[in-house]
């Protein structure tokens, strides 16, 4: 560890890290573009410089020496058991020990810190002198080097002190001298704070028994820096972690001082854990590593859950658990068996495993086992004795049975006992049958069926078809389970009567008779079928047959049954008859004669009468064999009657013509479309007017052709003719207050019977008809007058009053009806209406039974009025002299369109004016006063008038861009090695005006006034803040440059104006303009005297890197203007185009005068065509080109409806643009200012500043 080693005065230091840095990190030396930078800008030495210094080299020079403060004792900061911050006041440089001549300026010295630590006594409180004699001179180790002022000391240990002293080491570069040494300061010491012990080594074995053990510890390698007074040890007995007074199943055995403790009454050959933990005053340490041992073995205790399983007649599996080995392993196991409950025990089985396998046992007998274990020591106990059982087999089959006797439905069987019981005896047989005759498959399946199971040798089976041959077998069961079957042997029942026939069936039928078949029994007993009988029932009960014929068997199995009655339902059984007597009777058969038409139904009963409906009931007809399926009711007008008898004048006479129906084969009349009501409980009717009948409801219905009565018939038509299945129907639709007459007529599958008598009924009344002629006057902008004429029909009772709704007619799914009038007038005036609306109207009437239909719908509409106000207005994009305000539309036009709007505008002094009149809903307000408050309103007006104002809005102008900077100076660095370094200050105007915006930023424009282009001439640079200083790197030497700055301002204001420009010339030569300007004239002078060639080089034209530049593969030098003229000749002749050759080709006196832009690679020509002039000198190395100006020929060809497109879409956005725009006097109110004239200084400025 850290702190045994400064103890020791080893040279391992602690570990330190400075807070800030150390020295190390200033004396790094970087190469950049050839020049070294280091810790200290060492000027370069020039030639002048040697030759002064050779010549002063026989002069002897004083010694500058640096004097330094003297270093003070570091102070603590903050301390914790590992670790200290140590921090010390810094040294000063506190002069020269020789004066130094006048002028002459020396580099600074810089201070290296080295911190130096020892360990002292604990206990000791010295300090000062008495310290400085406690440390030893070779004791002190450097822990920190550098030139920060405070540090952290690590790796420190718990509880102990050190003493800290600080050395200062000068860095002195020459013509200094160094110091020879520095003193030290004063030793200072500080503790750190004590703490718990560490954990003790883990405990060590001294002594073991074979019931004892006995531990040893060591003192922890640190105590915390304080006394240990106390250990405690822990140990882990066997089974113990279950123990709630444990601790993860350690239990404190020993509290004391001493480092040995022994450990009695213990389990042999068992492995125990120990731990240790110390105690200072502070607290406890952790415990120490667990630590493991074993006690001395003995011989293993008895096996244990020895357990014995009999795995057939002769084998028996023996199983057991290992026991508790004592210590040692155990190396084998000894089973010993004994037969019955008594006798001498055998020997079986030695080995390791722990199950044994005994066999060759004998079935049905009791053994006992017993085993034991044995390791190095010994052998063990006995376990317990275990006694097993064999299990036995089952026994053998039992001899075939023998009949003892027979009947029609049973046989008697016995057999004999089996020779083998298996070793067990037998406790039941089991006796199976199976039917071999086909007769007996009736009554069972053709599987093995069992039938008796018990003790005896001998059953009967009964419940057999006589006559049937049956197969039997036997088997016999002890404790083992059933053995195998017996042989099985066939046995016969007895011969009895036949089975029954199958039930009669009907295969033909009338009205009168019915044939009927069936088919012969499946068995005949075991003699031959002699006849059949047949029996009848016309009643439900079963009891009441009787024969109604009886024949030979050989006239088969057919009969007809005559003089029946038509209509009804019949039951039929057949017998068969053999020589042991008649079969059992066959399934009951049942067939029905045809039904026959039903009787006339009585007279209906009307009941439920209100003014459009009633309901007709009436009781069952006779069915006559079928079931009634329907009546057919027939109500129509006591005016249609020809007869006042009430007799049918055509009965007898030929079906009539139906408007809706036809005529069934017995000439009644049926519906061809009948309502979908006949079919439900409760089934309704409708009745419409006479001129609806037409359509399908209403029929007549003729008489049958037997001469039957039929319904009433004479000038009018039917009303209705509705089919049900029910006792009742309700009859709908009916007018109020009118007379029916009504008959019935009953239908089944046979046919319609005769009508009822007619019955009479009279709706009752019933509220009025709806109003007619709804008329609409006297409009006006709130409220309108309806006028309506009374109803046609009162149905009963007279009109009591009318009620009118109203609703708008724009409404959303459908109108919302409101109230409004109620009276007995026949015109109402409806009020409190919206102005310019559309309304719907109806009415209708009412009288003692309530009131009547709604009217048809009347529309109507209100007189137009003034518009509501419109919104409240928005103001946007404000500037100092004016704002955009936007309004919406009035929510309500009030019937007519608003055609112009009115918007006023004041400040707070003055009443609001008139500002713009017009029909848009937006307005940019101009000539308005910088930094002030204004109030906005706007009006609507229809071709009724004008509306109300519309709530008023207040903003405020934005203030004016701030003023231009004043005294502006421009310096330029002078550094020849250097691109020139241009520094500009200036100084801010007065910004205390109400009506101009504070500076947020400024921009400084700089402009090359050699540049031929005037915009890559100029350079833009942004100041944040309010700064008044700006550098501007990397000028071009001997250029004249223009300076001017402006301000930006704060929310919004905009730019300023640009202060006074000043110009100003780069110090240094040029020479690359000179050299641009000599080939720029020479290249003038080879094209002045030949008008030179047109050349085409082509490029990628997609910005690959690498690629010719289009500007540069013209042919043109800087500053040089293309040929219009060259390019359209060019673009006539496609085929001639231009390629430049490589460099190899050109001479080098041709490569010295024209820059190598115009050596353009053959390998870069694609796409792109660049059009310009070659000099004369250079045509000779460029080849001819035919792609270049075709592939442009056909671009223009094939795009020229793009360009056209493009420009027609600018010049469109511009218009819009445009529009938007209402005060084109100030389109950019808060934008640049204009420039100033350049004017050149009037004094020639100084080297390196411009003013």
């Amino acid at each position: 560890m850290a702190g045994t080693a400064l103890e020791n005065g080893a040279s391992a230091a602690p570990c330190v890290s400075a807070l800030n840095g150390d020295i190390g990190s200033q004396h790094v030396i970087k190469q950049k573009n050839g020049i070294r930078k280091g810790f200290l800008n060492k000027p370069k030495t020039s030639v002048m410089d040697v030759q002064m210094s050779g010549e002063s080299e026989e002069q002897v020079s004083p010694e500058y020496v640096p004097t330094f403060s003297p270093a003070s004792p570091p102070s603590l900061v903050a301390v914790d058991t590992t670790s200290m911050n140590l921090q010390w006041k810094a040294v000063a440089q506190t002069g020269l020990s020789v004066s130094p001549p006048a002028g002459t300026d020396f580099p600074p010295c810089s201070i290296a810190y080295i911190l130096q630590m020892q360990q002292v006594e604990t206990r000791s409180t010295a300090t000062g002198a008495e310290l400085a004699e406690m440390c030893k001179s070779d004791k002190w180790t450097e822990v920190y080097k550098g030139t920060v002022l405070i540090t952290q000391v690590h790796a420190l240990r718990p509880g102990r002190r050190y003493a800290f002293r600080l050395v200062c080491s000068p860095v002195v570069l020459p013509p200094l001298t160094a110091p020879r040494s520095q003193p030290t300061s004063q030793p200072v010491a500080f503790a750190t704070p004590a703490t718990v012990p560490v954990a003790p080594q883990p405990v060590t074995l001294s002594g073991r028994g074979r019931t004892n053990l006995t531990f040893k510890w060591k003192e922890p390698e640190d105590t915390g820096g304080r006394d240990i007074f106390e250990y405690h040890l822990q140990m882990a007995y066997p089974g113990n972690s279950q123990d709630p007074e444990s601790d993860q199943g350690f239990t404190p055995v020993y509290e004391g001082e001493e480092k040995r403790y022994k450990a009695a009454r213990l389990l042999p050959g068992n492995e125990y854990k120990a731990r240790v933990k110390a105690v200072n005053i502070i607290g406890e340490s952790p415990w120490s590593q667990e630590a493991a041992f074993m006690t001395e073995a003995t011989v293993p205790s008895p096996p244990e859950f020895l357990t014995c399983t009999a795995n057939g007649a002769d084998t028996v599996l023996v199983s057991w658990q290992a026991p508790p080995d004592g210590g040692a392993p155990i190396h084998a196991y000894q089973v010993h068996r004994g037969d019955g409950m008594d006798g001498d025990f055998q020997p079986m089985y030695n080995g390791s495993d722990c199950q044994y396998q005994a066999t060759g046992l004998l079935s049905g007998l009791q053994y006992r086992f017993r085993v034991r274990a044995e390791n190095e020591e010994g052998k063990g106990n006995w376990s317990d004795t275990v006694i097993a059982q064999t299990a036995a087999v089952p026994p053998d089959s039992p001899s075939a049975p023998t009949v003892l006797g027979s009947n029609r439905t049973s046989v008697s069987i016995r057999w004999d006992s089996p020779e083998a019981d298996g070793g067990s005896a037998v406790t039941s047989y089991e006796v199976e049958l199976r039917p071999k005759s086909k007769a007996g498959l009736a009554g069972m399946t053709d599987e093995w069926l069992t039938v008796y199971q018990g003790e005896a040798t001998a059953c009967t089976m009964g419940c057999l078809y006589a006559g049937c041959v049956y197969r039997v077998r036997i088997r016999a069961q002890n404790a083992s389970g059933w053995g195998q079957y017996s042989v099985p042997c066939d046995v016969k029942a007895a011969a009895g009567v036949p089975h029954p026939p199958t039930a009669p069936k009907a295969v033909g039928q009338s009205a009168v008779a019915i044939e009927l078949a069936w088919e012969a029994p499946q068995h005949d007993g075991g003699s031959d079928i002699i006849s059949y009988r047949l029996e009848m029932s016309s009643d439900a009960s079963a009891s009441d047959f009787r024969t109604v014929q009886t024949q030979a068997a050989a006239a088969g199995c057919r009969a007809d049954v005559l003089d029946l009655t038509p209509g009804t339902q019949y039951r039929f059984q057949v017998y068969a008859v053999n020589s042991q007597g008649a079969s059992p009777a066959s399934n009951i058969g049942s067939a029905t004669t045809r039904p026959a038409p039903p009787l006339a139904p009585h007279s209906p009963n009307p009941s439920a009468i209100s003014a459009s409906s009633f309901k007709l009931s009436w009781a069952s007809s006779l069915s006559r064999g079928a079931p009634v399926t329907e009546y057919l009711v027939s109500v129509q007008q006591p005016a249609a009657i020809a007869d006042s008898n009430g007799h049918n004048p055509v009965a007898g006479a030929e079906p009539a013509a139906m408007s809706n129906g036809h005529a069934d084969a017995n000439g009644n009349g049926v519906m061809d479309s009948m309502d979908d009501a006949s079919s439900t409980s409760g089934s309704t009717a409708h009745v419409q007017d006479s001129q609806q009948h037409q359509s399908g409801h209403a029929v007549q219905t003729a008489s049958p052709s037997n001469g039957s009565k039929g319904p009433f018939q004479g000038t009018g038509q039917w009303h209705l003719s509705s089919k049900s299945s029910d006792s009742s129907v309700t009859i709908k639709g009916l007018q109020p207050f009118t007379e029916y007459s009504c008959q019935l007529q009953a239908g089944n599958s046979a046919g319609y019977g005769d009508w009822s008598e007619a019955a009479c009924v009279r709706t009752a009344a019933s509220a009025p008809s709806a109003p007619v002629g709804l008329q609409a006057y006297d409009a006006s902008s709130s409220s309108l007058s309806v006028q309506w004429h009374e109803p046609e029909q009162d149905h009963g009772s007279p009109v009591t009053g009318y009620l009118v709704e109203y609703a708008t007619s724009s409404g959303r799914g459908g109108p919302a009806w409101q109230k409004g009038y109620s009276g007995q007038d026949n015109s109402c005036t409806i009020t409190r209406l919206r102005p310019g609306r559309g309304y719907s109207f109806r009415a209708r009437a009412q009288n003692g039974q309530g009131q009547g239909p709604w009217s048809q719908v009347l529309q109507g509409s209100t007189a137009a009025d003034m518009p509501g106000a419109p919104s409240q207005p928005v103001c946007s994009k404000r500037t100092a002299s004016g704002v955009n305000v936007r309004w919406e539309a009035p929510e309500q036009e009030n019937g007519a369109p608003v055609v112009s709007y009115r918007l006023q505008c004041r400040d707070d002094s003055q009443d609001f004016e008139d500002v713009y009149h017009g029909s848009t809903t937006q307005f940019r307000v101009q000539g308005l006063e910088a930094g002030s408050c204004y109030h906005l309103r706007v009006q609507a007006a229809n071709t009724v008038g004008r509306g109300e104002w519309s709530a008023e809005t207040s903003f405020a102008t934005t203030r004016l861009p701030p003023q231009p900077p004043c005294k502006l100076e421009c310096s330029v660095d002078a550094d020849p090695l250097q691109r020139p370094k241009l520094m500009i200050r200036w100084e801010p105007t007065d910004t205390s005006s109400a009506t101009h915006a504070d500076v947020a930023s400024h921009e400084v424009e700089l402009t090359d006034q050699t540049a031929t282009s005037a915009k890559s001439a100029r350079q833009q640079h942004t100041c944040s803040g309010k700064v008044q200083e700006h550098s501007i790197a990397n000028l071009m030497a001997g250029t004249q440059y223009q300076v001017r700055v402006r301000c930006v301002g704060e929310q919004g204001s905009g730019h300023g104006t640009y202060s006074e420009a000043v110009i100003f010339t780069t110090p240094g030569n040029r020479e690359s303009v000179s050299k641009a300007a000599s080939v720029k004239s020479e290249a003038s002078s080879s094209t002045a005297g030949d008008a030179g060639r047109a050349l085409t080089l082509t490029s990628s034209g997609k910005g690959r890197k690498g690629g010719p530049n289009p500007a540069e593969a013209d042919g043109l030098l800087p500053g040089q203007a293309s040929s219009n003229k060259a390019k359209k000749s060019a673009r006539k002749a496609p085929g001639t185009g231009l390629v430049m050759a490589t460099k190899a080709k050109i001479p080098p006196e041709v490569l010295a005068i024209y820059p190598p832009k115009f050596l353009v690679s053959r390998r870069l020509v694609s796409k792109r065509v660049v059009i310009g002039r070659v000099p004369e000198r250079l045509m000779p190395f460029y080849m001819p080109c035919k792609r270049g100006v075709s592939a442009a020929n056909k671009f223009a060809q094939k795009h020229w409806w793009k360009f056209l497109l493009a420009l027609a879409i600018i010049a469109f956005v511009a218009y819009l643009f445009k529009r938007d725009l209402h005060a084109a006097s100030d389109k950019r109110p808060h934008g640049h200012g204009t420039f100033p004239e350049a004017r050149p200084p009037t004094t020639p400025p100084p080297p390196l500043l411009f003013k």
